[in-house]
C-alpha cells in the first residue's frame, strides 16, 4: 500500500488562518498512480456537479527552480470553490498537491504535469466524484494549468460536460512555455491538438487584461473562437476576478 504524506492537509488544519474549505469534507481519492486530495459538498445528489480544478500550485520557486512540494501557497482557487453556493461543489487538487504519493516525482509538476498518467488519474478522480454525487453532468472549472487538465478531461468525455470554464487558463502549454522562454513540457499531452473536439464543447474562458503569467494576447492566439474569450479588465493572474466569479457561481 502506498504511503501517503498528508502534509498539506495537516498544514491547513493546523494553520492559524481560516481554512477556506472548513465547510467541505476532505476526501482522498485513490487512483492507479496517485492519491488525489479533494474537498466536496454534496447537498442535492443527482444534480450537476461543479468541479474546480487547481492550477500548478507551488511547482517552482522564485528563482524558477522546481520545488519539493507543489502544494499551492495561495488560497485563491480554494476560496473560490469554497464560496460557491451551488448544491454540489468539489475542489480538486492536482497529483502530489497536499498528498505526496510514493510515486510522485518532480516530473509530475514540471515537464510531465499534463502527462498521460496524470490526466488518467484526474479522469478517475472526476469519475469517482460524479458517482459520489450521483451526477451525470459536470461543470469543469480549471484555473491556470488546471485549464489544460480540465480541457483534456472534457475532450475525453464531452457527453458529460455541461460546461467547461477556465480562469487565467493555460490552453496551449507549448505556446505558453515558448512565450516565457521555458523548456517544452516534453512528457505532457498537448490540448491544442484537440481543437476540433474542443469546439463541440460548451465553454468560456476568462483572462485578465493585466495577467502576465497567462497573457490575454497569448490566449487570443491559440485557436479558440474569439467570442468564447472574455477579457477581465484589470485582473492579474489571481486577483481582480470578483466581477466574473458570480457568473461562475450562477452556472448550475
Amino acid at each position: 500500500m502506498k504511503k501517503l504524506l498528508l502534509l498539506g492537509f495537516l498544514l491547513i488544519s493546523a494553520c492559524a488562518t481560516v481554512n477556506p474549505l472548513k465547510e467541505m469534507r476532505f476526501q482522498p481519492i485513490s487512483t492507479m498512480d496517485y492519491t488525489i486530495a479533494s474537498w466536496y459538498r454534496i447537498t442535492q445528489p443527482g444534480e450537476p456537479l461543479k468541479i474546480y480544478i487547481e492550477g500548478d500550485g507551488h511547482a517552482f520557486d522564485s528563482q524558477g527552480q522546481p520545488t519539493q512540494d507543489p502544494t499551492p501557497e495561495s488560497n485563491f482557487w480554494r476560496e473560490v470553490a469554497a464560496n460557491d453556493p451551488s448544491p454540489n461543489v468539489v475542489y480538486l487538487a492536482r497529483p502530489c498537491q497536499y498528498i505526496m504519493s510514493s510515486t510522485c516525482s518532480q516530473q509530475d509538476w514540471t515537464s510531465g504535469r499534463f502527462s498521460k498518467p496524470v490526466i488518467e488519474a484526474m479522469d478517475v478522480a472526476v469519475a469517482k466524484l460524479m458517482k459520489k454525487a450521483q451526477s451525470k453532468q459536470i461543470i469543469l472549472i480549471g484555473y491556470s494549468g488546471g485549464a489544460q487538465v480540465s480541457g483534456l478531461i472534457a475532450v475525453n468525455h464531452p457527453e458529460q460536460i455541461k460546461k467547461w470554464i477556465t480562469v487565467a487558463g493555460v490552453l496551449d502549454y507549448q505556446r505558453w512555455a515558448a512565450w516565457h522562454g521555458d523548456q517544452p513540457l516534453m512528457y505532457s499531452i498537448d490540448l491544442s491538438k484537440y481543437l476540433s473536439e474542443i469546439k463541440e464543447i460548451n465553454q468560456v474562458h476568462y483572462v485578465g487584461t493585466k495577467d502576465t503569467v497567462v497573457p490575454l494576447e497569448l490566449t487570443q492566439k491559440i485557436g479558440v473562437d474569439e467570442d468564447l474569450i472574455v477579457p477581465v479588465k484589470g485582473a492579474s493572474h489571481n486577483k481582480g476576478y470578483n466581477k466574473i466569479i458570480q457568473q461562475i457561481y450562477d452556472e448550475r
